[in-house]
Parts: structure tokens; C-alpha cells; sequence
């Protein structure tokens, strides 16, 4: 590894205090997890050489009895904590404990250390209607590397929250039953991961990757080739499984969709969203619903972006056996029009209580024209702390903003806006300033691109700051929640959250050179807003994520990655422009719900020599 490497692969509890009370420190910033264990793995419980025993063999303690939640309990409340008996160890040695859920280790933020050293985890925000698969392995705390056998793995699923139900949801991670159907030459639907394809102007035709894991995408193109093995002479049909919503008063159809189509205005050419509603009477047993279409004609416009979108279904009888039907089609004559799909992440959501059709609060609404829905006194507002299309109408409230109350928790006084959090970059005492580093060509700043190449870097190195100034915390929970935000680093063995701050070094408006965060959590480092709050006030850690209001999240100049590689930049004045919870490369939208976004980037003059 390089000189500037990740030093916390290998933290644990129970180091001694002289080998990792400065290394706990910068683990924290990093926000550092350990690697799953493999598939169905687990410790094998063989003895090792303990230094203070003199060789003598060390046994490893038993494997943890798991507690609750109760395997398969339902209903579980959507804030709980895990918890375990404590195992035993032959020789009395202080214990801690590693926690996987649904295979992603769950890291100590609180202390930058791996494990627990109590029973249970502490409260940690789950999601409503969710299936969680949990276990947990015992270790020696003055001995990491002795650990128990894996506990058994246990199961529990939440219940609902809210006023919505879910009736369907698909990522596409698996086969669940959806139907291929059409008549179209060429361009049938295809689950998997599409090739990125470009047509003669650089627009994206096919996406290159999905909006999250696997999609439902239109022409299998191996090939990348403009053109080959689109939409052609007619209809290709998705259909999806039955389901249920006669137990709502209302329902919405949400999903993330891509459409390309080489001209904007020729007839024939759609891409169609529709609920197919049982009806005996009807000739095929179902009455057609038409949710959405995009075609050609007057406005239209391109939507070769991953977009995601909801709809109320208004008007609708709510039976049983409703399923959605997603059509791509093109009749002009087969190779005059290029037209490409794709859909992912379907959710199909049933209101219990409220009626989203009906103006008003809690209304399903659409923010390019708000006061059809809302009214002019309700605001449109996005919904969950990941951005899914889904609008509904709510009231105005105030933000923090920059004039906090004198305590924590008191009423704020700030503009009024959308219930939503807000992000933005502080530029308060950041530390600027350019080093030499030895990058070693095994290092994981060269195999996660931080660098440009290996051997010696001069690299411009910046705190990155940022804070939640808006109306209510920003709420992730454990990484298992949102499998699609992380990528595993087998350099680093943790988990990266992808997307969130960039960097840029600008000579006037060129880009001269780039870098990005490279960190796996989101987390409450320190408070800007109220003096007199430290660690021990902290809600949010690397094993239950998010954003305090008030507080802000602080990734250190000293940190690795944490920089721009100039190596090849001139001497001279430049601009630093920081972006977080931008749209990411491919979306036409940003990843985190927040209530405004043009308070998301920081430009700074710095000065490279």
C-alpha cells in the first residue's frame, strides 16, 4: 500500500489503546466497514496462538444465541435494535461482537472501531414492509483474530408505516414473474444490465448501467452497436405479476424509466405506462388503463435519462389481479427511427387511509404544476430520503437556515419550505494545502482512481464539510436499507456511498483536473449549529445513517482520496468547486431528497505550487 492508504482495514475492539487510539480517530472520518463474510461462511473456530498464554492454545468462544427479534417475527417497528445473549468464552476473556444484516457488516461509527461490545446494536431505522435476514459472531477483544462460529440467521420483517401499503415492488434483482409478450421484429424486453450504446450526436441511446443492480431493458446489444436489436416494426410488451389493491382507498405507480428515440416528433413511436383493471365484461377480461405515455407531437422532449416518475391511478376500480403493463413500440418503418427502453424499480403503493386523487393534503401531485392538486396554500413536496417521483402535497414549514434557536430542538424560524432536509457545503476554517505522496502501484488510491498514476503525486488536499440546514434530520439507517447507493471496495474491504461529493479544479470555466469522495458513510461528526454537543450526542453512525439537523459531516484533508491529483496542473491560481447530491452521470435527478439544491456546491480560489 501506498503512503496515504486506508488504515482502517483492520480495527478492531479490544486493540491495546497504544496501537489504535490515533488510528480510531481517522477510521471514524472514514467511516470505515469491514468485508461480509463470505456466503454462508463463518468463523471456523480454530484455536489460535494467544501472546500472553506463551503458546498455549487459545479456545474460541461460542457462537451468540440471537434474541430478538424473534426468526420470522412480523410487525417488527420500523425503529429497533438487535439483540443477542452473550456468548461464552472459555477462558473469561472480554467479548466483543460482529453484526452482518443481510450480509453487510454493520461498522461502529460511534468509535471507528469494528463490533459492539455490548448485546444489542441500539436503535436502528429499518424500512416499513421490509424482509431483514440478521446474524452476529463473537470475538476476543485482546485478540480480534479469535472468533466464534456464526450464529444462527435469523429473520424478521417490519411492518407498514404511514399511510401507504405496499402492494408491489420490484427491483429486478430476481425473476418475479413478469411476462414477455409483442409483436415487434427486434427489440424485446431483457432483464439484466444494458450495454451503453451512443448514436451520431453523443446522445445516450441504451444506458450503461441500470438505475440500480439489474432493469427490464428493451434489445439485448452485446455488441454496443447503434441501432442493433432496437424497438422495430411494432409492440414489445412487459407485464408485470398480479397483485392486490382492493384494500386502498387510492393507489400510485412509481418507477425509474429510460426512453430514447432518434426523433422526437413521429407518430408511432411511444413508450406507455397502463394499468390492466380485470373486467369480465371487456373483450380480453381487462379494462386498459393509460397512466402515462410518452410519444412524439407538440412538447415533446428527450427522456434519454434515468428518470424516476410517479402516477396516481384516478378512477379505477381496485380488484384483485391488477397488474401493470409497460409498452415500448415502434411502427415507422424499421430502421428510420432508433428506439430504446428500459424501467426499473417499480412500486406500486396503496393508500390506506387517504385519498391521493382528492386536492389537498397528502395529495399526489406533479411540481411543474402544483395548485391542480395543491391548491394554492399546500406546497408539492418530494417524499423519502431517496428520490423515487413521488410528490404529494403538504404544508410549508420553517427551515434552520442560518439563525438556529438558541437550543436544540426549539422552533425555527428560517424560510418556509418543504418538510424535507437540506444540504449544503460549509466553508468554514477548511484546510487547503498541496503534498507529495508516494502512491505504491498496489494502492487502493490508484485502484479507485483517486490518482492518475502511481510512484510519486503531488495531490491538493481539502476538508470537505457538510451540513444539514434544513427543516428535519436526513434519516438512511443501516446500509442494508439501500443496497444500490453502496459499492463493496475489495481494496478498502468496506462499503462505499457512491455519489455524493465531487470535486473540481477550474481554470476560469475548464475543468483542469477532478477527484471525488471517497467514503462510505454519511454521518454526525460534529455540530455547527448548537455549542456544547459532541460524541456522545451523535444519532447518526456507520451502522445507522443519516444527517442530524444541525449538524454536519466533516471528511478531513488528511484523509485518503481526499484530494485532486495535480501532478500534471501547472502552478497557479485556481478554483475549487465542491458538489455534493448532485444527479449522477446517467439521472436526471439527485440521489438524497432535499428541500432545495442550489445551495449544493462551494467554489473556493486555492492556489497549486
Amino acid at each position: 500500500m501506498g503512503v496515504v492508504s486506508d488504515p482502517c482495514a483492520r480495527s478492531w475492539i479490544g486493540r491495546p489503546s497504544s496501537a489504535w487510539v490515533g488510528l480510531a480517530l481517522v477510521c471514524l472520518a472514514l467511516s470505515c466497514q469491514a468485508q461480509p463474510a463470505d456466503e454462508g461462511g463463518g468463523a471456523t473456530g480454530e484455536t489460535t496462538e494467544s501472546a500472553a498464554d506463551a503458546g498455549e492454545p487459545n479456545q474460541a468462544p461460542a457462537a451468540p444465541s440471537l434474541a430478538s427479534p424473534a426468526d420470522q417475527a412480523l410487525e417488527v417497528p420500523v425503529v429497533s435494535e438487535l439483540c443477542w445473549t452473550p456468548a461464552e468464552d472459555p477462558k473469561g476473556d472480554e467479548l466483543g461482537y460482529r453484526v452482518w444484516v443481510d450480509g453487510v457488516e454493520l461498522a461502529n461509527g460511534e468509535t471507528g472501531e469494528y463490533g459492539f461490545t455490548t448485546t444489542c446494536t441500539g436503535p436502528l431505522n429499518l424500512l416499513g414492509e421490509r424482509s431483514y435476514s440478521w446474524r452476529v459472531r463473537a470475538f476476543e477483544r485482546d485478540d480480534p483474530t479469535v472468533e466464534s462460529p456464526d450464529s444462527e440467521t435469523w429473520t424478521f420483517t417490519t411492518g407498514w408505516e404511514g399511510d401507504t401499503k405496499v402492494l408491489l415492488f420490484d427491483d429486478f434483482s430476481e425473476d418475479r414473474g413478469w411476462t414477455v409478450s409483442g409483436d415487434a421484429q427486434s427489440g424485446a424486453w431483457v432483464r439484466g444490465v444494458p450495454q451503453q450504446v451512443y448514436d451520431l450526436d453523443a446522445e445516450l441511446a441504451q444506458p450503461g448501467a441500470c438505475q440500480a443492480g439489474q432493469c427490464w431493458y428493451t434489445g439485448d446489444n452485446p455488441g454496443g452497436t447503434l441501432g442493433e436489436a432496437d424497438v422495430d416494426g411494432g409492440a414489445v410488451v412487459l407485464t408485470s405479476p398480479p397483485f392486490d389493491p382492493s384494500d386502498a382507498t387510492s393507489i400510485s405507480v412509481s418507477l425509474a424509466r429510460f426512453f430514447y428515440r432518434s426523433d422526437l416528433v413521429p407518430t408511432g413511436v411511444s413508450l406507455e405506462l397502463a394499468l390492466l383493471v380485470p373486467d369480465p365484461d371487456q373483450a380480453e377480461g381487462v379494462t386498459v388503463h393509460v397512466l402515462d405515455k410518452l410519444d412524439g407531437g407538440v412538447g415533446a422532449s428527450p427522456q434519454n435519462l434515468w428518470t424516476s416518475v410517479a402516477f396516481a391511478a384516478c378512477g379505477i376500480e381496485l380488484v384483485p389481479d391488477t397488474r401493470l403493463r409497460i409498452t415500448a413500440t415502434d411502427l415507422v418503418v424499421p430502421e428510420a427511427v432508433f428506439v430504446e427502453a428500459a424501467i426499473d424499480e417499480v412500486l406500486v403503493e396503496g393508500y390506506l387511509d387517504s385519498d391521493v386523487c382528492s386536492q389537498g393534503l397528502g395529495a399526489l401531485c406533479d411540481p411543474a404544476a402544483p395548485e391542480a392538486a395543491c391548491g394554492a396554500d399546500l406546497l408539492c413536496c418530494a417524499q423519502g430520503p431517496i428520490f423515487d417521483g413521488v410528490y404529494r402535497c403538504d404544508y410549508p414549514v420553517a427551515e434552520l437556515g442560518d439563525l438556529p434557536p438558541v437550543e436544540q430542538g426549539g422552533p425555527l424560524f428560517g424560510p418556509l419550505g418543504c418538510d424535507a432536509p437540506d444540504l449544503t457545503v460549509l466553508d468554514w476554517d477548511l484546510e487547503v494545502y498541496t503534498q507529495l505522496i508516494w502512491v505504491a502501484p498496489d494502492s487502493c488510491s490508484l485502484y479507485e482512481g483517486c490518482v492518475d498514476g502511481d510512484g510519486w503525486r503531488t495531490v491538493l488536499r481539502f476538508d470537505t464539510k457538510t451540513a444539514n440546514v434544513g427543516s428535519r434530520d436526513l434519516i438512511l439507517g443501516i446500509p442494508a436499507n439501500h443496497p444500490d447507493l453502496f459499492t463493496y471496495s475489495p481494496c478498502h474491504e468496506h462499503y462505499h456511498f457512491d455519489n455524493y461529493a465531487t470535486y473540481y479544479l477550474l481554470d476560469g470555466d475548464d475543468v483542469v483536473a477532478a477527484g471525488h469522495k471517497q467514503a462510505f458513510c454519511l454521518v454526525d461528526w460534529e455540530s455547527w449549529a448548537w455549542d456544547g454537543l459532541g460524541p456522545e450526542d451523535r444519532v447518526y453512525t456507520c451502522f445507522n445513517q443519516g444527517l442530524s439537523l444541525g449538524w454536519s459531516d466533516t471528511y478531513a484533508a488528511q484523509l485518503d482520496c481526499q484530494w485532486i491529483d495535480v501532478t500534471d496542473v501547472p502552478a497557479g491560481d485556481y478554483t475549487l468547486r465542491m458538489e455534493i447530491n448532485l444527479p449522477p452521470e446517467g439521472k436526471s435527478h439527485s440521489t438524497l431528497v432535499e428541500r432545495r439544491y442550489d445551495n449544493n456546491v462551494l467554489e473556493i480560489p486555492v492556489v497549486v505550487d
